[in-house]
């Protein structure tokens, strides 16, 4: 297995994303043929199932576009389905203890960094994968190459954010910055003194832990975001760009001015 997120973050290069909610297969062939490094599959706030997962997954890979996913919850049978259909990385929700986290690592790394179940299934090509010749290489390649990633966007993640990205088996952090400006008392106010203190913080404990740090920024901020040191971006959401991007198209056709919209 090979994470090409995860050789780009290695080399030092900025990555970007993108959310997505819609569940066609063909949309992942778009997205991957617009440039993106990886898209995060929105299974927390979009309708897709495993099986849509799955589809998706699997157009990704055609495209070598590293498809990540965002669990409904921290789970084991969760964290284990998607890793099994081929995820190469996980972003975790509402995060707000250590002992999640643990537990998180415990589900999506194999021994001895967690207790994660082996089994026939869509990412060891159903034990057939050349690379299980030696099981042992193998599991520490899935170790390796695959990414978990904690959402820090609660007030309680936030304050215990240094000991939570030092535990091993944690990629990195991936920042809601919506939910985590709610937790804050400054819903939205992105620029809001509270909310860049938070940020600096954050960004300080993945560089002293030696982690990624990854974000969601709107079209009017990533660029800024990859500017200040981030890993990567995610931006914006296929369900947003579409509405955009027709909006654009109506306008234009209709003679009228097109108007900025923030994603």
């Amino acid at each position: 297995m090979l994470n090409h997120l995860r050789a780009k973050l290695q080399q030092g290069t900025p990555t970007l994303g993108t959310f997505v909610q819609l569940g066609d297969p063909a949309l992942i062939e778009c997205l991957a043929l617009a440039g993106l490094d990886y898209v995060v599959l929105d299974l927390e706030h979009g309708p897709s199932s495993l099986a849509g997962a799955a589809a998706q997954i699997l157009a990704a890979e055609r495209h070598g576009l590293t498809p990540l996913v965002r669990v409904k919850e921290a789970s084991r049978a969760s964290v284990m389905n998607l890793l099994d259909l081929g995820a190469q990385g996980l972003v975790i929700p509402a995060i707000k203890t250590v002992e999640q986290v643990r537990r998180l690592v415990q589900y999506g790394k194999y021994a001895p960094l967690g207790e994660r179940g082996f089994g026939p299934s869509r990412a060891s090509a159903f034990t057939y994968a050349p690379e299980l010749r030696d099981l042992g290489a193998y599991l520490e390649s899935c170790n390796r190459e695959t990414l978990l990633l904690p959402q820090c966007e609660t007030r309680e993640c936030l304050e215990q954010v240094e000991e939570i990205v030092q535990v091993e088996g944690v990629d990195g952090l991936f920042i809601g910055p919506f939910d985590l400006s709610i937790a804050l008392g400054v819903p939205a106010q992105f620029e809001a003194e509270i909310m860049q203190a938070a940020l600096q913080r954050i960004r300080a404990a993945c560089q002293a832990a030696g982690k990624y740090c990854f974000i969601y920024a709107d079209r009017t901020r990533a660029r800024q975001r990859l500017g200040q040191g981030f890993h990567s971006v995610a931006t914006s959401m296929d369900t947003v760009e579409l509405i955009h991007a027709y909006q654009g198209l109506v306008r234009g056709i209709r003679g009228q001015a097109p108007e900025g919209v923030s994603g």
